[in-house]
């Protein structure tokens, strides 16, 4: 007869979907907050409990797990803008897919139990910390070529606006910026800070803007960064706009360009 724990089985399941939440806002490049992640995962633990109740039919427990999930990214991402919800539960069940690919291959040595779409892990929390680093690589190696691979080009005109006031610069998709953030996860589109004097204040307050360290072949260098009241990214191809969540880089760029990473206009 399998002995379950509460506290292990509440603990794993909190740590994992935190792992999962986290890994979903770095692959859509979304802000989460530590607060929400927290609310998201620990709903999906409560979820967990259903290992505790009978076997159910593999429908009905497919249903209660994708209704769960639904349910902590609208905790941790909300569900304002219709399309970013069904994004972000799109790419949060399939890295859990990857994560379960693997716990599933520990069952074999009968550590592990899946029952109604949870799992129940009979390991010391440092093998299952190897376990979920393993797949945070594994998804972090698919995204970088999935990036590679999707090279966009075409005339842009990315529009900030910042404190009630707007501006314009001449955009460049380069796949060469893969700056981002590592407090939010968000992408760093780089901007000449002359052509940004317009909308940014005379003094920079520190609780808006702050240093982001980045390294090239030259050296390592700190990259004043701040989050805007709004990005748009036109298209002069397709004659349309679409919002970005992204933080603004000040640099000196001497095309006066700003430059981003065409992966931003498939999020």
């Amino acid at each position: 007869m399998r002995t379950i724990y509460l506290d292990v089985l509440i603990v794993c399941s909190l740590y994992m979907n935190y792992l999962l939440l986290r890994l979903t806002a770095r692959m859509t490049h979304t802000r989460l907050r530590f607060g929400r992640a927290m609310l998201g995962a620990g709903l999906g633990s409560l979820g967990s409990l259903a290992v505790l109740l009978p076997k159910l039919p593999f429908v009905l427990s497919l249903l209660m797990k994708t209704g769960m999930a639904a349910g902590m990214c609208a905790a941790a991402f909300g569900w304002r803008s219709r399309r970013r919800f069904f994004w972000h539960l799109l790419v949060f069940l399939g890295a859990g897919c990857i994560m379960a690919g693997i716990l599933l291959a520990l069952t074999a040595t009968g550590r592990v139990w899946y029952v109604n779409g949870y799992w129940y892990p009979d390991i010391t929390l440092p093998s299952l910390a190897v376990c979920t680093i393993a797949a945070y690589l594994v998804l972090m190696l698919v995204q970088r070529l999935h990036d590679r691979s999707h090279a966009d080009s075409g005339a842009y005109r990315v529009l900030i606006r910042l404190g009630g006031r707007t501006t314009g610069l001449e955009g460049l998709a380069d796949t060469g910026n893969s700056l981002v953030d590592f407090f939010t996860g968000l992408p760093v589109i780089i901007c000449d800070r002359k052509r940004l004097a317009d909308i940014l204040p005379d003094t920079l307050p520190p609780e808006k803007f702050r240093p982001l360290p980045y390294t090239t072949v030259a050296g390592t260098w700190l990259l004043t960064v701040f989050r805007p009241d709004e990005v748009l990214i036109c298209s002069d191809r397709e004659e349309r706009s679409r919002q970005v969540d992204a933080l603004i880089g000040l640099g000196e760029q001497e095309n006066g360009r700003a430059i981003f990473n065409p992966k931003l206009l498939r999020y």
